[in-house]
């Protein structure tokens, strides 16, 4: 009888499958697709995807419901939660017209995670209630499981810990009779984040490094970065600021190298809190108005009421009393409307250290630290309590759960035994029909799909040979114009060189001869640069350099390059304008330098006669340069080629005035990526008009007067301007050594350097100086042993602290020790110059040694630098090799001074992260290292 029962239910299964197999190969394509679809990392492309699938008019409204929902999905993984939440909501609508329960509700829940994100907690509860109406009844615990976990994080946020205690309890349950392994560490991780809001620090740390520990054994590498932020907030609360530092930035770390804004603010405003902690309002301060500006664009409210708390803080500690007030209602305002009572808690106690200010900040705020521990540990001694119960109860669930799943096995076993033969044969049998039905359809489908990949295959073969054929026309062209723009300098650098050396050229001659070799060197050298810049821009790797700038500094520097080359041929330059002096913008002034070189060179090179005229004026928001001359001119026909690479108006041109053809090419590119435009008017014969336009926001009214500029001269700076005297200048690494003597010599001053203090004395000992300055990290005698010396002596000479430690306290101490002034690494060379003057000028000659000092070329400076770079780059290897990290913080603290003195910000960022992992005995040093090590491969090459 079961025999044959079970043959009638074969055979119906065999009916069924055979029927169903196509519906459910589409489905299960469609869910393949849409799986593959929201692992790209283009938000644009993945959406597009998923929109062409949206248009299939075979899909069920189940089919068209998930695809919707991947919509909504994809803008979530990206953090981008306001498309995100519109994507969701029409989601929600279109579940709600088509009746779809499960669906309607797991979108409700996406939507109350967005709200919890974006600090709207009460608007998350109600979300997530409205979604946990439906997950009671339907058999999906683990769902089920999900959702209460999420509640109860918004109950912690809303500093209700019992309510969220009790969602813990019962998520938990499920997670151990339903969940896996990832479930049951994930909800042990948010249990720690409820002792750290009971301030239960030790409690916390015990279990978030039994949960790192599990997270790293999965390779989770989202859980082990939220795990180590968390443990950096449990470490702070207990006062163990190293390690608190130490997690908090790996877990930014990573959060910056995955582009992930939300929780960039999160760890930028925890570490705001931990150097408050520290009473370091410096760099508090730093770190919090960093995480206001990520928290404003990531929409993280959490973060950013948090930011501007830590930023009341730090004011407060520094004296700000009425700024830090400000800075507390804005962020007391935003915690209210969030319900986010653990924020209003902390505001409060601060309002009343503010309200009872005395003048004595540091002694308030340690008071305003102890009220708040106070305040947590009597208002949560009935949650403690219940949080123990609750433990406790969790260990009796555990054993009854184990003797029931004992006797359960024990009864599962003896029927399994009587029903396995049987069922084993019949599930082998019905396996094996299956899998012989699923490899015929598959072998039908395969063939179709087979033909149709052929025959794209062989269109995209097609389209390849076609773009190989273009590349290799491209290749040649290149070759062939770089063959002979290099040749032809190089022919005469080669030649003159041979005859100097062959003694052709008389004494008299050499200096022309020599002039003749560097001009076609320099010719060289721009032409190279014109090729990496486009190589830059192609391969989307030039980034601009913006900064506000005042624009008449530019129409100065044109006017000093262009005006000698144009009289020299008989032309006239001029720049008119209509722009208020000083003219403040945001702009890349080399880039800009760049083009507008390259228009007036061309409007020169191409004008016989006439003048060149640059006029620049403001339109409609937009900053405009018209380049406008009376040279040769272009016919319609070479317009359209002029900007294309190695491209000029015709070959007749390229042999009347020479050009590689890259200079348009370049300032076109240029002008995209700066959001702007170039456009050209010409008449052949009558002369040409290149236009310029760029976007601008400013300030500045435009007068009604039209302003005309034309130099007659180059600026001089006169010999009267000159410093006198003698400077002593010590500092033990040789690249700051030329660069701070060439300024110095540039304003007129005698110069004699020292790599230690020690010379230092020595040289005083000889001479008679007006200043001295002394670095403070020095081998063999540092500067304060220096300054003590000279003291000593009887030397009564200013001398000044020259130094990268420019921490306040540090500053303070120096002045104590009896420093005559403070100067800091990298030179800042408006206050360089003013203290320079002070004791070696006359005061009111300020400003002109600030204007000979702004010509001062250091190319060559930074190119030795770079140089040096390569013996840096091998020492560091050796002191690692050799655990000499005494050695190894010296020298990353001289690369560290020397790279923000030569403009390389990141390789001083990178070596001032090892000397500071030496200095605190952090961890993986040699990490740290390697990431110098890199940065110094990419400055070399």
């Amino acid at each position: 009888m079961i025999f044959k029962q079970t043959a009638y239910l074969f055979i119906g299964l065999l009916y069924l499958l055979s029927s169903l197999i196509p519906g459910y190969a589409f489905q299960n394509d469609l869910e393949q697709k849409i799986n593959e679809i929201e692992k790209i990392k283009d938000v644009a492309s993945a959406v597009h995807q998923l929109t062409l699938l949206e248009n299939n008019e075979e899909l069920t409204s189940i089919q068209k419901c998930k695809i919707l929902h991947a919509k909504a999905i994809v803008y979530y993984s990206q953090d981008k939660f306001d498309e995100a939440l519109k994507a969701f909501q029409k989601t929600k609508n279109f579940a709600s017209t088509n009746k779809l329960k499960k669906e309607e509700a797991l979108v409700n829940k996406y939507i109350g995670i967005i709200h919890y994100y974006q600090g709207s907690n009460q608007e998350a509860l109600d979300f997530y209630q409205k979604s946990l109406k439906y997950f009671t009844q339907a058999d999906t615990p683990v769902e089920h499981a999900n959702l209460l976990n999420n509640i109860a994080l918004v109950y912690a946020a809303m500093g209700d810990t019992l309510s969220a205690l009790d969602q813990y309890q019962k998520a938990e349950q499920l997670y151990l009779n339903y969940g896996t392994i990832e479930d049951q560490i994930d909800i042990r991780g948010n249990i720690a984040e409820l002792y750290l809001r009971l301030k239960l620090h030790d409690s916390a740390i015990t279990l978030l490094l039994e949960v790192l520990e599990q997270k790293q054994l999965l390779n989770d590498q989202d859980g082990i970065a939220t795990t180590y932020a968390d443990l950096g907030v449990s470490y702070k609360h207990a006062k163990q600021y190293k390690k608190a530092l130490y997690y908090t930035e790996q877990a930014l770390n990573y959060y910056q190298k995955n582009n992930r804004d939300y929780y960039i603010a999160a760890q930028l405003n925890n570490l705001s809190d931990l150097y408050n902690q520290q009473l370091e309002a410096d760099l508090a301060i730093n770190y919090a108005e960093a995480a206001i500006g990520v928290a404003k664009l990531s929409k993280n409210q959490n973060a950013e009421v948090g930011a501007l708390y830590e930023l009341a803080v730090g004011l407060f500690h520094l004296g700000y009393v009425e700024e830090s007030l400000t800075q507390l209602d804005l962020s007391h305002e935003k915690a209210l409307k969030m319900n986010y009572q653990q924020q209003i808690n902390n505001n409060l106690a601060l309002y009343s250290l503010i309200y009872a200010y005395q003048k004595n900040n540091k002694e308030a705020l340690s008071t305003q630290q102890d009220y708040i521990n106070e305040f947590y540990k009597h208002t949560n001694d009935q949650t403690n309590k219940r949080l123990v119960r609750y433990e406790s109860e969790q260990l009796k669930e555990k054993v009854r759960n184990l003797e029931q799943t004992t006797k359960l096995q024990e009864l599962e076993r003896q029927k399994l035994n009587q029903e396995r033969n049987f069922t084993i044969v019949i599930i082998i049998f019905i396996f094996i029909s299956a899998f012989y039905l699923y490899r015929r359809i598959k072998d039908i489908r395969s063939k179709g799909e087979l033909a149709k990949k052929i025959k794209i295959r062989t269109l995209e073969l097609v389209e390849l040979t076609q773009e190989l054929q273009l590349a290799n026309q491209v290749k040649s062209q290149f070759l062939a114009n770089m063959s002979h723009e290099i040749r032809t300098p190089l022919t005469a650098v080669i030649g003159q060189s041979e005859a100097i050396l062959s003694g052709e050229i008389k004494g008299e001659c050499l200096s022309k001869e020599v002039k003749v070799i560097h001009s076609n060197s320099l010719h060289v050298l721009d032409l190279i640069n014109s090729i990496l810049d486009l190589s830059k821009i192609e391969a989307n790797k030039l980034e601009l350099d913006l900064h506000h700038q005042d624009l008449h500094g530019v129409f100065i520097e044109l006017i000093n390059m262009f005006l000698d080359q144009a009289k020299s041929k008989g032309l006239s330059f001029i720049i008119t304008h209509r722009l208020p002096t000083p003219f403040i913008i945001k702009f890349d002034a080399f880039r800009l330098k760049q083009i507008l070189i390259n228009l007036c060179a061309n409007a020169i090179k191409f004008t016989q006669h006439g003048s060149v005229e640059l006029s620049v004026y403001v339109s409609n928001n937009q900053l405009i340069f018209k380049v406008t001359d009376t040279g040769i001119g272009m016919s319609d026909t070479q317009i359209q080629d002029i900007f294309k690479s190695f491209t000029q108006g015709d070959s007749s041109i390229s042999r009347r005035f020479g050009g590689s053809g890259l200079g348009l090419s370049l300032s076109k590119q240029l002008a995209s990526i700066m959001q702007g435009e170039i456009k050209v008017e010409s008449e052949l014969n009558v002369g040409s008009v290149f236009s310029f336009i760029l976007p601008c926001d400013y300030s500045f009214g435009v007068d009604d007067k039209f302003e005309i500029t034309q130099v007659l001269d180059k600026p001089k700076i006169s010999d009267d301007v000159s410093c006198k005297g003698l400077v002593i200048l010590a500092d033990d690494y040789e690249d700051n050594l030329r660069i701070i003597e060439r300024i110095l010599t540039t304003m007129g001053l005698e110069v004699l350097t020292a790599l230690n203090g020690k010379e230092a004395v020595e040289h005083y000992k000889n001479s008679k100086p007006s200043l001295i300055l002394l670095d403070i990290q020095m081998p063999e005698m540092d500067g304060i042993e220096a300054f003590n010396v000279l003291r000593q002596q009887g030397c009564e000479v200013p001398i000044v602290a020259l130094t990268a430690n420019a921490m306040s306290h540090e500053i303070d101490e120096y002045l104590s020790l009896g420093f005559d002034g403070h100067l800091k690494k990298p030179i800042e060379r408006q206050l360089f110059i003013n203290t320079i003057v002070k004791y070696c000028c006359d005061s009111h000659k300020a400003k002109e040694q600030e204007e000979k000092v702004s010509n001062i070329d250091t190319s060559d400076l930074v190119e030795r630098f770079r140089s040096n770079l390569v013996l840096e780059q091998e020492d560091l290897i050796l002191h690692l090799k050799n655990n000499d990290n005494e050695k190894l913080a010296n020298l990353a603290h001289r690369i560290a001074g020397a790279g923000q003195m030569f403009g390389f910000t990141e390789l001083s960022e990178k070596a001032i992260a090892v000397e500071y992992a030496i200095k605190n005995d952090l961890p993986d040093i040699h990490v740290f290292t390697q990431y110098l090590l890199n940065e110094i491969d990419a400055v070399l090459w």
